[in-house]
């Protein structure tokens, strides 16, 4: 399917895409932020040990890419579980995979040539099904991304405890205060909650 698809029109472009990464094992769903890695039409991930995502992938060997422009889903998904109601569950070609029942639009891959590190993993991506939940035509807001950013710095500063991702998070809550809408704002609060 991977020769049948344009990567675009479900919204993974050249470099990294942020998506929420949806995996399952067992009956358990998971999402997390993730970017999806393209270098012209190939298709990567990194995931660190240690993640519910990384065990996932490692066991199932499938993840599915949800494309999404709510901001309290990232900071959700990135410091708690999203309720079992967000999702959904497909059935293709004899496997079982969730999305996200809200996104714009989502891919399920399955992960092949996994390397191993002490730290992580990089699989390459192959498209297995693809489905557009919405036509979505929005121009891109610096609140939104500055969410994103946030997000990406306040597990860093989880990780390290490191004083300077608490400057880059607040830097971004500014940004997502005076760009953002209602929603860019209250995912800023959310996020600085968990703090």
């Amino acid at each position: 399917m991977k020769g049948e698809i344009d990567l675009d029109t479900f919204g993974i472009y050249e470099g990294i895409s942020e998506t929420i990464v949806t995996t399952i094992r067992g009956w358990a769903s998971n999402a997390a932020p993730m970017g999806i890695i393209r270098k012209k039409d190939k298709l990567f991930i990194r995931l660190f040990k240690g993640s519910t995502t990384y065990d996932n992938v490692l066991t199932e060997k499938i993840l599915v890419a949800n494309i999404i422009w709510d901001p309290l889903v990232f900071v959700n998904s990135t410091f708690s579980d999203i309720e079992d109601k967000e999702f959904e569950s497909i059935s293709y070609n004899g496997r079982t995979f969730t999305a996200l029942k809200n996104s714009q639009s989502w891919i399920a891959f399955e992960c092949t040539n996994t390397k191993l590190t002490s730290e992580s993993m990089v699989t390459e991506l192959i498209p297995l099904r693809t489905h557009i939940n919405k036509c979505l035509i929005r121009a891109p807001n610096r609140g939104l991304f500055a969410v994103i950013e946030a997000c990406i710095h306040a597990t860093r500063y989880q990780i390290t405890g490191e004083g300077k991702y608490l400057r880059l998070i607040k830097a971004y809550g500014d940004i997502a205060n005076k760009c953002g809408g209602e929603e860019e704002k209250k995912a800023m609060e959310m996020l600085y909650s968990y703090l």
